[in-house]
């Protein structure tokens, strides 16, 4: 056993320890097969990862640009509202934690700030090999009437009032008039917009599927009460288009090409710093540490 030394810092043990329970979901990590071996993998990739973040906090604490006060307050403050705490709050430390994480963050950005950004080819290039994986999702164009099942209104009062609004449909009135008139749910004549499947509840989308485009269902139950739905338009998912995912794209290969430039630049800093193992043996035999 051993302790880490980064530049004259001690790496906390107890950090160590939580940072490998944290890799060991790692799937690449966890499909080691044999334990012992995964272990130690385990320990040198923790013990990686603590290194690259200590040299990176130690960049930033050596930073001497100033972090805007009115910065620090905002967060305090924010982070105050968001904790519940009271105005009596002695927020030192709470103002330090924040002044160092907004150091950290100006410092990665400085050291991703050389990194390669996608072209326009480059993008269209990784839609036309991997476009396949960009999906667009079912999208439903519905209007519908309700009536709630609830504290205000019985199984039986939202049965009737939907069944005279279903023979008010068969009669020919307008869908959107009896929506009006008779749906719990009014404004815009029942029109629900467009909308991707997931949004709405599973058993008003097996309805839509059954309907035609301009078709209307009758009545039927979801956990919210009584329903009659009106489909009018629907698009099946596929493959989405390059402009639609073209933001996508981007931000993928502009993460992808700041982390290899982020790994490059700790890499570089890793080289030059002065990195100690320390058998704790020798640690605990010296009265200085």
């Amino acid at each position: 056993m051993h302790r880490i030394i980064v530049n004259g810092q001690y790496i906390d043990e107890n950090a160590l320890q939580l940072e490998s329970e944290r890799l060991q979901l790692d799937p690449n990590l966890r499909a080691i097969p044999d334990e012992t071996q995964r272990s130690a993998q385990v320990r040198a990739a923790a013990e990686h990862s603590l290194i690259c973040r200590t040299l990176v906090e130690q960049t930033a604490r050596a930073d001497p640009r100033p972090i805007d006060p009115d910065l620090i307050s905002k967060e305090v403050e924010r982070q105050k509202i968001l904790g519940g705490c009271r105005a009596g709050f002695d927020d030192s430390r709470l103002r330090a934690g924040i002044e160092m994480e907004l150091r950290v963050n100006r410092t990665l950005a400085d050291l991703v700030a050389g990194a390669y950004k996608p072209t326009e080819a480059d993008l269209r290039a990784f839609h036309a090999e991997h476009g396949h994986n960009f999906r667009s999702p079912e999208i439903f164009h519905a209007a519908h009437i309700v009536k709630h099942v609830n504290e205000f209104q019985t199984e039986a009062q939202a049965r009737e009032a939907i069944e005279t609004a279903l023979a008010e449909l068969e009669s020919g009135e307008p869908f959107e008039a009896v929506a009006e008139r008779w749906s719990d749910c009014k404004g815009n004549g029942g029109d629900l917009g467009a909308f991707p499947s997931g949004r709405m509840v599973q058993e008003f989308e097996d309805v839509l599927r059954t309907l035609d485009v301009g078709r209307r269902s009758g009545i039927f139950v979801t956990p919210f009460g009584f329903h009659i739905a009106e489909l009018r338009g629907r698009q099946l998912d596929g493959s989405a288009d390059f402009d639609s995912v073209r933001g996508d794209i981007e931000r993928v290969l502009t993460t992808m090409a700041e982390h290899q430039t982020l790994m490059m630049s700790v890499e570089a800093l890793r080289l030059k710093a002065d990195i100690q193992r320390v058998p704790v043996e020798s640690e605990a035999s010296n009265p200085d540490r």
